[in-house]
């Protein structure tokens, strides 16, 4: 295979200079400012921090659990969307793709304040559902709520996993199907020894672009509930904030957050490898 000549090394100049001055410098330098105090001396206490303030150690676990929590409804429901989406008509077919593209553009601000209209506590869908069915003002779906940001979020996720399963699902090779039922197999077989496997690695392909993306959420839930619920990324912008500011302590609860992140992002790949490998992929 021939090597890189300095024509392709000139074009991809502008891309490594991004990468080094916008991705990777600032990574090390927040690294390297998580191990200094304010006033420039080396110390590992903004570290002991996290491990011994509950503040800290709840947000770890909060935005691990709503991460997981996002992350199953937006598979599930992207899965299933995925798998009637390529048995539609094909002008069906490509509106609702098209549609769904269309919430991966909105900003989360725009979209929190629209499910705020939508199911606030004053809502037009809670004032409806009260109006219907004669319920108190005290009753109505919470959007503030943990379940509820979950909700928020799916409106994201879930259009994300569509895109990325209607394709697994429409490349799908259908003389393997046909071959299992020609042996004999039963539906579940079907599912279970051929289906999924091929379908596995582009499954925990989408899960894992997910998690990595609910594990760092951040202007959506602020927008919703500011700092009342209590994740890894509203800590790191309060620790900006000029009421709050410690620098060295958001580094330190960044690179936390990065570690969790590649951590994940590193399971979910060697499964998918597995899964491929299983799969004959």
């Amino acid at each position: 295979m021939r090597g890189i000549g300095w024509a392709e090394w000139v074009l991809l100049a502008p891309f490594v200079l991004f990468v080094v001055g916008f991705e990777l410098y600032p990574i090390l330098v927040m690294v390297g400012r998580s191990f200094f105090d304010q006033s420039g001396a080396p110390t590992l206490a903004y570290y002991l921090q996290i491990l011994e303030n509950p503040v800290y150690r709840t947000a770890i676990r909060n935005s691990l659990l709503f991460a997981t929590a996002g992350a199953a409804v937006g598979a599930l429901g992207g899965t299933f969307v995925g798998y009637l989406a390529p048995r539609l008509p094909r002008r069906l077919h490509q509106f609702l793709l098209s549609l769904y593209a269309l919430p991966l553009t909105l900003s989360g601000l725009v979209v929190a304040f629209a499910f705020i209209v939508l199911l606030g506590r004053n809502g037009v869908l809670n004032l409806i559902a009260r109006e219907l069915f004669d319920l108190p003002r005290n009753v109505y779906f919470d959007i503030y709520s943990w379940y509820g940001i979950v909700l928020v979020y799916a409106f994201f996720q879930i259009p994300l996993m569509t895109l990325t399963m209607a394709a697994v699902f429409e490349n799908l090779d259908r003389s393997l199907i046909e071959a299992a039922r020609n042996l004999g197999a039963r539906p579940w077989q079907v599912w279970r020894h051929v289906i999924i496997p091929v379908l596995a690695p582009g499954f925990l392909a989408g899960l894992s672009i997910q998690f990595a993306g609910l594990l760092g959420a951040f202007g959506t839930v602020l927008a919703l509930v500011g700092g009342a619920k209590n994740l890894l990324a509203i800590q790191i912008y309060y620790h900006t904030s000029e009421s709050t500011y410690n620098l060295p302590q958001a580094a330190a609860l960044s690179v936390v957050l990065i570690g969790l992140i590649a951590s994940v992002l590193f399971l979910l790949n060697r499964l998918e490898r597995w899964a491929r490998q299983a799969g004959g992929g």
